[in-house]
């Protein structure tokens, strides 16, 4: 079996799954339940495949962490319940590519709940390392349900979720497109991670390429480029239960569609790992339009715009701070590459150890 090198393992596993491993589930429905969202997903053993066929099951590991809420009051089927809920945490390791982190919940009382909050989390790591992230680029369309709430006819698969199709370039709608108008090939993962140096493209759009300091060819998180415009899976499902009517779908259209313009044109701005971080952590979506409640946009984009000043502050102290200063700070906070800060909780903590440096010790807040 021939070993792929890192670029190339991580263009294959942004390939989506085969269509016959491709499943379907409801997860909004109307009121009178007689129409539902639906969107695709994959069974945890496509996932464990694809690996396995890719690296050898020798090449990746994964490990979860369990905890458990109990007492908890929620609401089903009109009366309300004392529960409890499993949350779990999975790291998905793939050797030469190091390791990422998925969560995943459910109620206790529900059937499987382990198996279902381990499945969620699993794929939730699987994706920052581009594998079922295509699943997270499929809007839900509405369709028919039978009496029993199923589907009466399945969508039909998008093109560009066909393998053969996603390897000659074609990619979802919102995609950055080529000279001729087609997509162009993702060159990393999608999700969470992307090259080790940081370079080449995610989901399809190139990334600016990281300046280097004092000649000495490290690379610098993109804080001062120039900003240029720009569902969950099944496991996520919402509930909302009120198929949205085209008039109010136009008035939160109208409302948000400037804060998702100038959400998306920080996105090269803060990079991308950091920008889906923010996405994820505070809008539960990976695209703007999918964040319907105004509050939530407008909260991504004070901290993208946090994220930008953050990145500033430390472009201005770096060349103030010898590289070996530099990585004993980074290996102390067990943070990654400064290229490769992908949530905010790290960005602070370096911006506020590195601005500590140059001031002696003080740390000023950070972002």
């Amino acid at each position: 079996m021939k070993k792929l090198s890192n670029e190339e393992l991580l263009v294959e596993l942004e390939v989506p799954f085969p269509v016959d491993q491709i499943l379907w589930r409801v997860t909004n429905t109307a009121n009178n339940r007689t129409r539902g969202q639906v969107v695709p997903y994959a069974d945890p053993r496509a996932y464990t495949d694809r690996l396995n066929g890719l690296v050898t099951p020798q090449g990746w590991t994964r490990n979860y962490e369990t905890t458990t809420m109990n007492n908890i009051t929620r609401h089903k089927r009109n009366s309300e319940i004392v529960t409890g809920k499993i949350l779990v945490i999975c790291k998905v390791t793939i050797e030469g590519l190091g390791t990422h982190s998925g969560t995943g919940e459910q109620w206790a009382d529900e059937e499987n709940a382990m198996t279902s909050a381990e499945a969620q989390a699993f794929k939730r790591a699987c994706s920052c390392l581009g594998l079922g992230r295509c699943f997270y680029d499929f809007d839900a369309p509405w369709v028919d349900l039978d009496d029993k709430g199923r589907p009466k006819k399945t969508p039909v698969v998008p093109s560009w979720l066909i393998p053969e199709n996603w390897r000659k370039g074609a990619r979802p709608s919102g995609k950055a497109s080529g000279a001729n108008g087609s997509a162009t090939p993702s060159h990393a993962a999608g999700g969470n991670n992307g090259h080790a140096n940081g370079s080449g493209s995610r989901n399809g759009r190139a990334n600016p390429t990281p300046p280097t300091r004092n000649g000495s060819g490290d690379s610098r998180p993109p804080a001062t480029q120039n900003v240029a415009g720009s569902q969950q899976a099944a496991a996520d499902g919402g509930t909302n239960k009120n198929e949205p009517k085209p008039s109010e779908n136009a008035a939160k259209n109208g409302n948000g569609a400037d804060l998702d313009k100038r959400i998306s044109a920080l996105e090269e701005s803060v990079g991308g790992k950091l920008y889906r971080w923010v996405l994820r952590e505070y809008g539960h979506a990976n695209k703007p339009h999918l964040v319907r409640d105004i509050k939530l946009k407008k909260k991504i984009l004070d901290v993208l715009e946090s994220a930008t000043r953050g990145l500033r502050r430390m472009e201005v102290v770096l060349d103030r701070i010898p590289e070996q200063e530099v990585g004993a700070l980074l290996a102390k906070l067990q943070a990654p590459p400064l290229n490769e800060i992908a949530d905010m909780p790290t960005l602070v903590l370096v911006v506020q150890g590195l601005e500590g440096i140059v001031n002696n010790g003080s740390h000023p807040n950070a972002a």
